[in-house]
């Protein structure tokens, strides 16, 4: 009776919530992708709860569950497929429309499998807070396999965490340098540390053009300046978030920076100033703004970077 009285506290429901519905695919929920499943529907009081794996456009694929009562932040939810343990989600609450809304990004080293076996399973119970009031609800898996994949297929997997970006770049450069006959030359620049997004630890600048190949200079270098990549420091150690050819990665306060970049970044002729803002704060970079004209070269000036060469 403990989990049934539980619901009834916990989302507003004056019954025994029924089983599961179905899994369904929706391509564009206010620019939202999800494969969804609500094992207990809303009611006039606002309760429920909703399972989803999907993005917002242009990010990484996530974990989102949403539901209408009392629970702790962050959230653990155990997974059970066809009743074996099957992995566990540790999700965090966001701000948003829904009463309680809680958010994580599919780990591509631990969550992919679940995934997988949500896709193939007969039947599915989910543990919500299992150290505390251990909330337990069914979970229908049909419709699941062609909902999940569909997800999986319209957003982009979390780049996979470096322990060490540095060396790992610098390997797949000296290896590139040595099929061309040359080797590379460390003249100064190639990383820096910066915290980028305000958490207070520090995220990694891979600047390319600070380790140069002799035999090709100019191989991650040209006009619109020289591949940057932009680590960010996680739990799990260092994700890629960029990676593309800039003038300069600018730190500004908060949780973005100020990246100039070649002119037609912003459709302008490629020796103007443009600068993308760019926020960190996720595991993947977002364009939130591009700067133009007088108020770039500003932008840049204030940052000490660099622009556009003559």
């Amino acid at each position: 009776m403990r989990f049934i009285t539980a619901f009834i506290v916990l989302f507003g429901l004056g019954a025994v919530p029924a089983v599961a519905q179905d899994w369904s695919f929706d391509p564009d929920v206010e620019g939202e992708v999800r494969a969804v499943t609500c094992p207990v529907e809303a009611d006039a009081a606002g309760g429920g709860l909703c399972l989803m794996v999907g993005c917002d456009a242009g990010q990484p694929l996530r974990w989102r569950l949403t539901t209408g009562g009392d629970l702790p932040d962050p959230l653990r939810v155990n997974m059970f497929i066809d009743e074996e343990p099957s992995g566990f989600l540790s999700l965090a609450q966001v701000s948003s429309d829904e009463a309680l809304d809680y958010v994580a990004q599919v780990d591509p080293e631990r969550e992919v499998r679940l995934l997988e076996a949500l896709r193939a399973g007969g039947g599915a119970t989910m543990v919500l807070d299992p150290d505390g009031e251990a909330i337990e609800t069914a979970l229908s898996l049909r419709g699941s396999g062609r909902a999940i994949a569909a997800a999986m297929e319209a957003c982009p997997m979390r780049a996979p965490a470096v322990e060490d970006p540095v060396a790992t770049v610098l390997s797949s450069l000296e290896a590139e340098c040595k099929d061309l006959g040359g080797r590379l030359e460390m003249v100064g620049g190639f990383e820096r540390a910066e915290d980028l997004d305000g958490d207070g630890r520090d995220d990694l600048i891979i600047e390319y053009g600070g380790a140069p190949c002799t035999t090709a200079l100019s191989l991650h270098c040209g006009s619109g300046g020289c591949v940057s990549d932009i680590y960010m420091a996680r739990d799990r150690g260092y994700v890629r978030a960029w990676s593309d050819v800039v003038r300069d990665v600018l730190n500004e306060e908060g949780t973005g920076v100020a990246i100039s970049v070649h002119g037609s970044a912003c459709d302008l002729a490629g020796v103007e100033s443009c600068v993308l803002r760019v926020d960190m704060s996720g595991d993947s970079a977002r364009v939130v703004e591009r700067v133009t004209g007088e108020e770039a070269d500003t932008l840049i000036e204030a940052l000490g970077g660099v622009g556009p060469v003559e």
